[in-house]
């Protein structure tokens, strides 16, 4: 009895350190992946945009942009809108909000088909503002997912948020 212990005690050792190595050996190849180097630096972009957005700067948040950019807004029915609409869509918030602020942001890397990272960006948060017209604080939680080209540039930018918040302010 005390040699079948002893062998399900070594067996159960050896198969424990057998199941760790792959584990280690996955968190490595996720670290040294190339495509996390290019996820931190258009989470800095990301960051960029963000920040000119809030400063209300629309010049240096459409710098970020490729001139072929595409917009997923939240709205029902809309979808794969040009550049333009989303200008005139920013501005619009800009005019309409002061104190504009993302806090809370969470940053997590875009994932391809075989769930691996690609580069692009997901970002979660809560914009803060103030009313213009009414000076009514309000809250948005927000998910968006910006995507790059080779030269870290925003190509396409999808967004989710309940529009029926942007209403509560009037």
């Amino acid at each position: 009895m005390k040699k079948v212990f002893i062998f399900l005690a070594i067996a159960g050792i050896a198969f424990s350190c057998k199941q760790q190595q792959p584990a280690e050996e996955m968190v490595m190849e996720v670290i040294a992946d190339p495509n996390m180097e290019t996820f931190q630096k258009n989470v800095e972009t990301v960051k960029a945009t963000m920040a000119a957005f809030c400063a209300k700067d629309f010049d240096k948040m459409s710098s970020y942009l490729t001139d072929d950019f595409i917009w997923s807004p939240p709205s029902v029915g809309q979808d794969s809108l040009p550049r333009a609409e989303y200008e005139k869509a920013m501005k619009g918030f800009m005019e309409a909000y002061n104190d504009i602020t993302l806090t809370e942001a969470l940053y997590y890397a875009g994932l391809d088909e075989d769930q691996k990272p690609n580069g692009d960006v997901r970002v979660y948060g809560l914009w803060k503002s103030k009313h213009a017209s009414s000076g009514k604080d309000s809250m948005l939680k927000y998910y968006g997912v910006m995507f790059f080209n080779e030269e870290g540039k925003i190509v396409h930018t999808a967004e989710w948020y309940d529009t029926a918040d942007l209403m509560k302010e009037f």
